[in-house]
């Protein structure tokens, strides 16, 4: 598994973006399988990513629970390409772990993950490439991906989300991921670098560190 992380801190180009930026947004309480209401924020929504918004990627925010007003902002991308971000959720460093337990034939069980990553940062999990998860076109032509292309729908992403959230403007920004987005990570960075530098005063470090984990 390769991991990798970019610190950014940014000044995004945010201009001519409208104010619906972000497609939809609900606030989730509940999820099947968890007992009771969630004891964290959960958002989830759509963010349109082309010019004719034909194709939506679906994102996952969890607000931190310790300062989400000054802890990082986290965007983490999945392997594959296509894996779909739910995986990131209960699989590694998200709040809720599936219960090991022998099938009974009912819904898996959900419980919550005491190494959770929200408990020190924001996280922003997207279903990317477009296909991935609930993320859609409703044409053929966008359904079509490729890692320059994925990155550069997630830099759009990204910079329409922001505009969504602008109190998360100043937070420090991260952007991770593991196994095969360790591809289309550098390139996105590259892109937020580039785009920064259109902007007077705007920076962006890119301090990355790899770590290669084999059984």
């Amino acid at each position: 598994m390769l991991l990798v992380f970019y610190t950014c801190f940014h000044l995004l180009l945010l201009l001519d973006f409208p104010r619906n930026a972000v497609s939809s947004q609900s606030l989730v309480r509940y999820l099947p399988g968890f007992d009771g209401p969630l004891p964290f924020e959960l958002e989830t929504g759509y963010v349109s990513v082309d010019d004719s918004d034909d194709v939506q990627l679906f994102y996952y925010f969890f607000k931190s629970e310790n300062n989400p007003v000054e802890d990082p902002l986290l965007f983490w991308f999945a392997g594959g390409p296509g894996c779909a971000g739910i995986t990131v959720i209960t699989f590694e460093i998200g709040p809720i772990l599936f219960k090991i337990a022998e099938y009974n034939g009912s819904l898996p069980s959900l419980v919550l993950n005491p190494n959770s990553w929200t408990k020190l940062s924001n996280i922003v999990i997207l279903d990317s490439p477009v296909g991935a998860g609930f993320s859609y076109s409703r044409s053929l032509q966008g359904s079509y991906s490729s890692d320059t292309k994925s990155a550069k729908q997630a830099y759009t992403f990204i910079r329409k989300w922001l505009f969504g959230h602008p109190e998360f403007l100043s937070n420090p920004l991260y952007i991770g991921g593991h196994s095969y987005s360790g591809r289309t990570v550098p390139v996105l960075v590259q892109d937020i670098s580039d785009g920064n530098s259109l902007c007077r005063f705007a920076h962006c470090t890119s301090d990355m560190m790899q770590s290669r984990i084999s059984n």
